[in-house]
């Protein structure tokens, strides 16, 4: 594990219940209009991920940096056959896994404490997305390539833009006060890193300050533009 991931794994061991807290339904006026003003790509992106991944019935999802696992959890409740989330924040895991026991979908889900670029899969999914991860990762390239292999439809992946003030807000609270890097993109660099990353289909969405990568796999029925 680099120095970077190393970082990024303490800040989010810590903070798991502060990053949870946006998926929470009973939330005061204050909390949703903080929401609405500086998370609203995180809304969008869930609501992205959850359509891109249907119909759900046989179908399997690999959620890189799962997080508390409430993607995961979400697409077994619409149904879909199996889910896996790997992040390598302890804590992270844990709630995972609590949530998925409290809806009953455990059986569904499966969440793991690891490295997504240290584990040797044994197969592929249908659908493979990281969301709010590529904004943690110092060569994403790789990481992209290795998600383009695991997936026979479809790879949906979040870049943080480097557009206004509110990212550089972020970037200098993240790297100065919580001791976490962080980066940003433009659309030219998603462009280039789909490319990098084996992509031959592939549209570019923008999500509030969010861009939104779908490459198509190709290995099934999926269509898509470069």
């Amino acid at each position: 594990m680099t120095q970077v991931s190393k970082k990024v794994e303490s800040h989010f061991d810590r903070k798991y219940r502060e990053f949870d807290a946006f998926y929470r339904e009973k939330k005061g006026f204050f909390s949703r209009m903080i929401d609405a003003v500086f998370r609203r790509s995180m809304q969008l992106r869930f609501e992205k991920v959850i359509a891109g991944a249907a119909p759900y019935k046989k179908r399997s999802v690999l959620d890189v940096g799962c997080g508390t696992g409430r993607y995961s959890v979400a697409l077994a409740l619409k149904g879909i056959k199996r889910a896996l989330g790997i992040d390598f924040a302890s804590n992270m895991i844990d709630a995972a896994n609590d949530l998925a026991r409290h809806l009953n979908v455990h059986h569904i889900c499966q969440f793991m404490k690891a490295d997504f670029m240290a584990i040797d899969f044994a197969e592929t999914f249908d659908h493979v997305f990281a969301m709010g991860v590529l904004d943690y990762v110092e060569h994403p390239v790789p990481l992209v390539r290795k998600m383009v292999d695991l997936a026979e439809r479809s790879v949906m992946i979040s870049f943080p833009s480097k557009k206004g003030i509110v990212q550089r807000f972020r970037k200098q609270l993240f790297r100065k006060v919580k001791k976490c890097p962080v980066f940003f993109y433009s659309n030219e660099d998603v462009r280039q890193i789909a490319h990098q990353g084996g992509a031959k289909k592939f549209t570019i969405d923008i999500l509030a300050k969010d861009y939104f990568l779908t490459i198509y796999s190709g290995k099934k029925d999926t269509e898509g533009t470069e």
